[in-house]
C-alpha cells in the first residue's frame, strides 16, 4: 500500500511538473571574477553575449560586480532563451552590489545602432563589436598588453564600444552632436579627436583602465589626452 502511494505521487509530481528534469538543471552557475565580463563568460563558454544576457535577464552591456552569480546555458537552453526572449532564471544574485550597465563615457550606449568602420592599411583589435581599427604600431602594441593583461593580472582589455577605437570625421561629428544636444558622452569636435588619428581607445571599465596604467607605458599606451574622461588612453609611441 506504502509503495502504491509514493508511486501515485510521484507519478503525479512529475505530470505537475514538481520535479525538476535534468534538462531544467543543466544550467551552470558561474560566480564573476575579477576582469570578467559578461562578454567574456560568453565567449568562453562559445555562447553570444546576447544569449546569456537573455538567459539570466540581463542587458548586453551589464557590468557585473565580482561574486555576482549568473547562469550559462547549454547551447540548446540558450537557444530556446533566444527564440522566447525571456529569462529562464531568477534575475542574478551579488555579493551586495548593484548589477547596471556600462558607464556613458564608454560610448557603448550612443552607438548602439551605428556600424564600426576601417580604413585600409590600419591594424585590428579584437572586442565585443568585432575587430575594431588602430594604426598598426597602435594594434600591434595594444594586442601585445593585452596578453600581459590576461597573464599576469587576469584581466582581458578590450574596447568599450563598436566606435572605441578608430572613428572616421562624420562619426566623431555624430558624436559631437548628440554631446552638445546633451544626449552623448563628452566628445571633442570633429577634426580634433585622437579617435580620428587611430590612435586611442576608450575602455568600459575603471579596473581595465587600472592595469593600463600599471603597465601601459612599456607599449606606448597611456592616459594623456581628456584628463576628465577616465576611459580614454592613448598611444603615444607612433
Amino acid at each position: 500500500m506504502f509503495p502504491t502511494a509514493i508511486g501515485r505521487w510521484l507519478a503525479c509530481a512529475i505530470g505537475a511538473g514538481l520535479l525538476a528534469s535534468p534538462a531544467a538543471l543543466a544550467a551552470a552557475p558561474h560566480r564573476v571574477l575579477a576582469g570578467e565580463t559578461l562578454w567574456s563568460i560568453s565567449t568562453a563558454n562559445n555562447l553570444t553575449t546576447r544569449t546569456v544576457a537573455i538567459y539570466n535577464g540581463l542587458p548586453e552591456n551589464a557590468q557585473l560586480p565580482v561574486g555576482t552569480t549568473i547562469h550559462v546555458p547549454t547551447v540548446e537552453e540558450g537557444a530556446a532563451a533566444l527564440a522566447s526572449g525571456a529569462p529562464a532564471v531568477a534575475p542574478p544574485a551579488t555579493n551586495g552590489a548593484a548589477v547596471g550597465t556600462a558607464p556613458a563615457g564608454t560610448l557603448e550606449a550612443q552607438t548602439a545602432t551605428t556600424t564600426a568602420v576601417s580604413a585600409p592599411g590600419m591594424g585590428r583589435v579584437p572586442s565585443p563589436y568585432g575587430e575594431l581599427s588602430l594604426i598598426p604600431a597602435a594594434a600591434d602594441a595594444w594586442n601585445a598588453m593585452r596578453a600581459e593583461a590576461k597573464s599576469v593580472y587576469g584581466i582581458d582589455i578590450y574596447p568599450g564600444g563598436p566606435l572605441s577605437a578608430y572613428r572616421s570625421y562624420a562619426q566623431q561629428s555624430e558624436l559631437y552632436a548628440a554631446f552638445l544636444a546633451g544626449h552623448g558622452a563628452p566628445a571633442n569636435p570633429p577634426g580634433t579627436s585622437s579617435h580620428e588619428y587611430g590612435t586611442a581607445i576608450d575602455v568600459p571599465t575603471p579596473q581595465m583602465r587600472s592595469v593600463i596604467d600599471q603597465i601601459g607605458s612599456k607599449y606606448g599606451w597611456a592616459k594623456v589626452h581628456a584628463p576628465g574622461e577616465w576611459w580614454h588612453v592613448d598611444y603615444l609611441a607612433g
